[in-house]
């Protein structure tokens, strides 16, 4: 942009319809003929001007090295506070971005490929996916971000079945008494996170997508259930989850608002537990 506007100036200069005179900076053209304006790389430009009033022999050439010390970006982008300090900015040559975010993400859970057991309304997944980032930025508002994000996610079972491990310390479902009411059982899995993801800004608008690498460190059960007025609770922890499973990730963004869909094809649980699902989790978020 600073370039075309150095030329833009230039070729006002050379067409201003006044009396031609020099000074030690600027040469002021009557009714020029030809003006060619040649860009060398982005070291400068040069003029050129044939002709000029009825002398068709007139020639002018004059050249300048272009101010590197401009800045290459603009920012331009709405960041809400204390969600983003990294903006879209419009560079011109590949550069690394460290930033911070402290945006949210909150989102709805469903136990996939286990069928009808799973309640999607009562499950939930909330985390903060770049906390402490990197991102390679590329022309053309590309940008390659990673880092290091935390969350946790809970699957809660509908009132037919419930979570319990047994003898052998292996998860598997069995079915509540008959007269118990007030029933809840579900599964909860703290995890860190390393994302990868492509993001591509369009004005105020994005869309990123890419892989999201989960340490689940901690798992745990918990079931609870009425008979008679009686309260009865179980806890769990060392559930047998998949130590590390990778989440497949789409965002779609305006501003710093966007929702998100999150897939797994890695089994929650380890082989040989019950039930056999994967994460499928869709919601929305701040600061991405």
């Amino acid at each position: 942009m600073k370039h075309l506007i150095s030329a833009l100036c230039s070729v006002i200069i050379a067409v201003l319809p006044a009396i031609a005179q020099v000074s030690d900076t600027v040469v002021v053209i009557k009714k020029p003929h030809r003006i060619v304006i040649t860009e060398r790389g982005d070291s400068g430009m040069c003029l050129e001007v044939a002709g000029a009033g009825n002398n068709k022999d007139f020639h002018y050439r004059y050249s300048t090295e272009y101010d590197n010390t401009m800045p290459d970006s603009i920012d331009d982008d709405f960041n809400i506070p204390f969600f983003s300090t990294i903006s879209a900015k419009k560079h011109s040559k590949i550069s690394v971005d460290w930033f911070t975010s402290l945006g949210m993400h909150y989102g709805f859970v469903n136990m996939s490929g286990a069928g009808d057991i799973s309640d999607m309304a009562s499950s939930a997944e909330i985390g903060v996916l770049n906390p402490i980032s990197m991102a390679v930025v590329f022309p053309h508002r590309w940008r390659i971000t990673t880092g290091l994000g935390f969350g946790w996610k809970g699957y809660r079972l509908n009132s037919s079945s419930q979570f319990v491990i047994d003898d052998a310390g292996l998860m598997t479902l069995a079915p509540y008494d008959k007269n118990s009411y007030d029933r809840l059982s579900r599964l909860k899995i703290f995890y860190l996170d390393i994302p990868i993801m492509v993001k591509k800004t369009m004005g105020d608008f994005s869309v990123c997508a890419g892989g999201v690498v989960n340490f689940n460190v901690y798992g745990s059960v918990l079931t609870r259930y009425r008979i008679d007025n009686a309260l009865y609770k179980t806890c769990s922890q060392g559930i047998n989850q998949q130590k590390v499973t990778i989440d497949f990730m789409a965002v779609v963004q305006l501003y710093d608002i966007g929702i998100y869909l999150k897939y797994s094809p890695c089994n929650v649980l380890k082989k040989g537990n019950l039930p056999e699902f994967r994460s499928m989790s869709i919601g929305f978020g701040i600061g991405f």
